[in-house]
């Protein structure tokens, strides 16, 4: 059977990543930190990734992205561009959490709690605590904001905590016997890691069945009492 090509989107965090793979075999990553929008420059980046390695958009098979939690406008540029471009072409799609591609890096610790902390602003964090169970990492918690005092009170040894929440919850989870902090690595999201993921879940839906995984209410929602989705 012929390899897949597979693109996968990221743009939950800081970053806009884009990565390109057959099937399991990454053909390139791309980190973009830029002063414009994303929605400016996402079609043209992938573009440039397609074209440099002499392929086209109709040479596609699956397309993946993140559904979040992190920025609210950043991941639905995102998964905006995912849909249009899926249901023009009629490529299938697969949307994965942002928390679970950043768990996914810890999958061989066997035995142990992994904990992705994405700073949420305002004083919060998006998170959610997994186990690794027979290779796999099975999500514990739901997916939300949390505040910082509050997370030692999910933990379960042994954990690693890590991601760009950490900063804000150091303090509190810092004295923990069993808890591993990281504080410099495995914070961004992996495009490439994103794909992973995909291949192994295979879920494949209707573009329009894919939402964003928002975590918390928007301002706008508070603010002026409606409901964004």
């Amino acid at each position: 059977m012929e390899s897949r090509l597979i693109l996968g989107i990221d743009n939950s965090i800081d970053f806009l990543n884009i990565a390109l793979s057959l099937e399991n075999s990454l053909v390139e990553e791309r980190c973009v930190k830029s002063t414009l929008p994303p929605s400016q420059i996402i079609s043209g980046h992938v573009g440039q990734i397609l074209k440099g390695h002499g392929y086209a958009v109709d040479d596609l098979s699956l397309l993946t992205v993140t559904l979040g939690p992190g920025s609210f406008t950043g991941m639905r540029v995102a998964i905006a561009f995912a849909k249009g471009l899926s249901a023009g072409r009629a490529i299938p799609l697969i949307g994965v959490s942002t928390l679970d591609v950043l768990a996914a890096s810890f999958s061989f610790m066997e035995g142990h709690y992994a904990f992705p902390l994405i700073d949420a602003k305002k004083g919060e964090v998006f998170g959610a605590l997994y186990r690794v169970s027979g290779g796999d990492m099975k999500r514990l918690s739901d997916y939300g904001a949390i505040k910082p005092k509050d997370v030692a009170g999910i933990i379960r040894t042994p954990c690693i905590c890590f991601g760009t929440g950490i900063r804000i919850c150091e303090e509190f989870i810092s004295k923990i016997e069993g808890v591993t902090i990281i504080r410099d690595t495995f914070a961004a999201v992996s495009a490439w890691r994103l794909i992973l993921e995909a291949i192994k879940r295979a879920d494949t839906r209707p573009a329009m069945d894919l939402q964003p995984i928002y975590g918390r209410r928007s301002e706008a929602e508070i603010n002026f009492s409606v409901t964004v989705t």
